[in-house]
C-alpha cells in the first residue's frame, strides 16, 4: 500500500495527537497509527454511568504562553482554571503540600522542626556540589530530615528504586516552596502559605482526555487508524522505507514521528540495530500503575484534588477525587476516588488479579478510616503500561548512544515522554510538537 502523506506518526498519545494538531496546521498532510481503538493513550477520560475519571492525575499548567493560548483556543469555555488544594498524608495527619512553615509547625515534634532549620540553614553555607543521584541532591537542597520525611521515601516508591540510583530529573517541582529563604519570609510577613497549596492549574470541564478528544475531532475521519499495531520498521541504514502493520506495508514513507515507547521501537527496526543498542533500550525500564477507582455514595471524600502516601506501609503513592478538578465528573450526591498503585512488571509475577487489587485497597483505606465500607457502591482497575520511565542516573549516558543511532536515520524522530524516556509533561509535549513540526515544514 502507498501512502502519500508527508508524516507517518506512530501513536495516538497525548505527544503523536499534538503532532497532527501542529502538522495540519502549517498544512502538512499526515496519518496516526494506533495500536488501540480510541486516542489518549495514558491521558484519557473514562465515563462509567454517572461518574468521569481520568487515567491519570492529570493537570495542565500554564508555562508557554503560546502552548497556553493554543489549548484555550480550540478548548473555548471548557477550560478553566482551577484552584484546588493538595495535601501529605503522613501518620493518619493532613498536611499541607507544597510545605510551609506553618503545616511544619502544626504537624511536626519540635526535635524534628528544629533539625529541619538547621539542616536547611547549614545548606546555606555548604558549597553545592553537582550531584546527580536524586538521594544526595535531595539532602543538599531539603536536608536529611526533611527529605526522609516526605521525599525520599516517595520518590522511592513511585520509580521503584533506591534513591542514590535515580536522576535528579526525577524531582519534578515537589517541595518546591520549602527552604531557608521561604521559612523565613513566612515568619517575617506572616504569611500562612507562600503560594496555593499545589498552585492553579488549568481543567478541562469534563475531564483531561477531552483535550485529545477535541483535537481527533478536528481532524479528517481518515487521517487515524485504529487498532493498527506497527509490526516493523524497514529501513536502509539511512532512511525509515517501509513501514508494517499487521498484514499491510506502507510504502514510500517520507517521514516518520515515533512516539512509542524507545524500546518498542528500536526492536521493530528491520534490518535489526546493533547488539549493543539492543541491549541498552531492553535494559531500561519503565513503571506501570495500577489505577483502583472506587465510587463512593457520599457528596466528597475531601477538598483535595491529590492526597499523597510518601510512607512505605501503604503500596499507593496518590488518591485523587476527579470532582475537586471539576463538578461535572460525579453527581452532586456522589463521588469517586482514584488510587494509584505504581509497580515493574518484572517484580510482580504473576500480575495481581483485579479483584485482588481492589480488596487490598479498600481493606488499606477502611483500615485507616479514610472511607466507610458501606459508601462503596462500585469499583473498577485499570493497568496502565509505560506510565513512568525509570530515570537512573546513568540513563542518559547510556540512552545518548541510542539516540544517536536513530540521528542516522534523516527521516525518523522521537516525541513524547515514552519514546525520548524522559519525564515530561503535557505542556512541554506540545512544545516539542511545534518545534518538530516547525522543523519538517
Amino acid at each position: 500500500m502507498v501512502d502519500h502523506s508527508k508524516l507517518h506518526i506512530l501513536g495516538a498519545g497525548p505527544a503523536g495527537l499534538a503532532a497532527g494538531y501542529y502538522a495540519k496546521k502549517n498544512n502538512i498532510s499526515f496519518k496516526i497509527y494506533e495500536s488501540s481503538n480510541q486516542v489518549g493513550g495514558n491521558c484519557k477520560t473514562i465515563k462509567d454511568g454517572q461518574f468521569s475519571y481520568d487515567t491519570g492525575a492529570h493537570r495542565f499548567h500554564d508555562k508557554y504562553d503560546e502552548i497556553t493560548t493554543e489549548i484555550k483556543h480550540f478548548m473555548g469555555d471548557e477550560l478553566k482554571e482551577v484552584n484546588a488544594p493538595s495535601q501529605i498524608y503522613r501518620k493518619g495527619e493532613m498536611i499541607d503540600f507544597p510545605l510551609n512553615f506553618y503545616s511544619i509547625l502544626k504537624n511536626l515534634d519540635k526535635t524534628t522542626i528544629y533539625k529541619i532549620f538547621i539542616e536547611n540553614f547549614n545548606n546555606l553555607f555548604i558549597r553545592n556540589n553537582k550531584y546527580n543521584d536524586f538521594k544526595n541532591y535531595a539532602y543538599q537542597l531539603y536536608g536529611k530530615t526533611l527529605s526522609e520525611l516526605f521525599l525520599i521515601n516517595y520518590t522511592e516508591k513511585l520509580w521503584g528504586s533506591p534513591a542514590h540510583e535515580l536522576d535528579i530529573k526525577v524531582s519534578g517541582n515537589r517541595l518546591k516552596n520549602l527552604n531557608i529563604t521561604s521559612l523565613i519570609k513566612q515568619l517575617i510577613f506572616n504569611s500562612q502559605k507562600v503560594n496555593h497549596l499545589d498552585g492553579s492549574f488549568y481543567y478541562p470541564v469534563y475531564g483531561f482526555g477531552t483535550i485529545f478528544e477535541r483535537i481527533k475531532d478536528s481532524f479528517d475521519h481518515t487521517s487515524i487508524y485504529y487498532n493498527t499495531t506497527i509490526t516493523k520498521l524497514y529501513h536502509n541504514d539511512s532512511r525509515i522505507t517501509k513501514i508494517t502493520t499487521g498484514h499491510n506495508i506502507i510504502e514510500n514513507i517520507e517521514k516518520v514521528v515515533s512516539t512509542l515507547p524507545i524500546n518498542i521501537l528500536i526492536n521493530a527496526l528491520d534490518p535489526p540495530p546493533p547488539i549493543e543498542i539492543s541491549d541498552i533500550v531492553n535494559s531500561i525500564q519503565y513503571r506501570n500503575l495500577y489505577l483502583c477507582i472506587i465510587y463512593l455514595d457520599t457528596p466528597n471524600f475531601t477538598k483535595n484534588a491529590s492526597i499523597y502516601f510518601p510512607e512505605s506501609i501503604y503500596p499507593f503513592t496518590r488518591i485523587y477525587e476527579p470532582k475537586n478538578r471539576s463538578s461535572k465528573m460525579a453527581p452532586n450526591d456522589k463521588t469517586c476516588i482514584v488510587i494509584e498503585i505504581p509497580y515493574s512488571p518484572d517484580f510482580l509475577l504473576p500480575p495481581l488479579k483485579e479483584e485482588q487489587v481492589f480488596s487490598m485497597t479498600r481493606d488499606i483505606l477502611i483500615d485507616n478510616e479514610l472511607i466507610d465500607d458501606e459508601q462503596i457502591i462500585g469499583h473498577k482497575v485499570i493497568d496502565l503500561k509505560y506510565a513512568y520511565p525509570i530515570l537512573k542516573i546513568d540513563s542518559e549516558k547510556k540512552l545518548d548512544n541510542v539516540f544517536s543511532f536513530l540521528s542516522g536515520f534523516k527521516n525518523l524522530y522521537t516525541i513524547g515522554r515514552s519514546a525520548q524516556f524522559s519525564y515530561l509533561h503535557i505542556h512541554d509535549i506540545f512544545k516539542q510538537a511545534d518545534l518538530l513540526i516547525k522543523k519538517l515544514k
